[in-house]
């Protein structure tokens, strides 16, 4: 697992390099008026900080799990499986419903089904879930959310 941590770290390392490149290309700004390059040569810095971190860890540790040991762990496709469904359906009904809406059935069937919790914890979490997210996008943020059919 050493080698493959070191190789993935490395591709990411010339990965940042690519975005700092391409966005240096772009107009920069300063801290209180950024232009467009301004995010992703940031963005591009902390993946390489982070990639050169993550080689000089694999580097200096000792012993490392095998490859082989975790490729045989065993992985629950059906939950995998069931949060795509999720997120698929999620994004098809976004306009039909409605953010707050669809929001809602989301983390709901996410909680009662992909790892199944009590009826009072998912209408309580899912209500806050959608409720806060609602807050802060359409109400802190100012953005515009689909409304759907019932105009919530």
């Amino acid at each position: 697992m050493k080698k493959a941590d070191q190789w993935s770290a490395l591709f990411l390392v010339f990965l940042s390099a690519f975005i700092c490149w391409g966005s240096s290309l772009l107009p920069y700004g300063n801290i209180h008026d950024p232009g467009p390059g301004f995010l992703p040569v940031w963005l591009g810095i902390i993946l390489g900080a982070m990639s050169l971190g993550l080689i000089l860890k694999t580097t200096m540790e000792k012993g490392s799990r095998p490859l082989k040991n975790l490729l045989e762990e065993e992985v629950r496709w059906g939950r995998v499986l069931l949060v795509l469904i999720a997120l698929f359906l999620f994004a098809y009904l976004l306009d039909i419903a409605g953010f707050v809406i669809t929001t809602f059935i989301l983390l709901a069937s996410l909680l009662r089904f992909v790892y199944p919790q009590p009826w009072k914890t998912v209408i309580g979490w899912a209500l806050a879930g959608s409720g806060v997210s609602y807050f802060i996008f359409e109400v802190w943020m100012k953005l515009r959310l689909p409304k759907g059919f019932l105009g919530i």
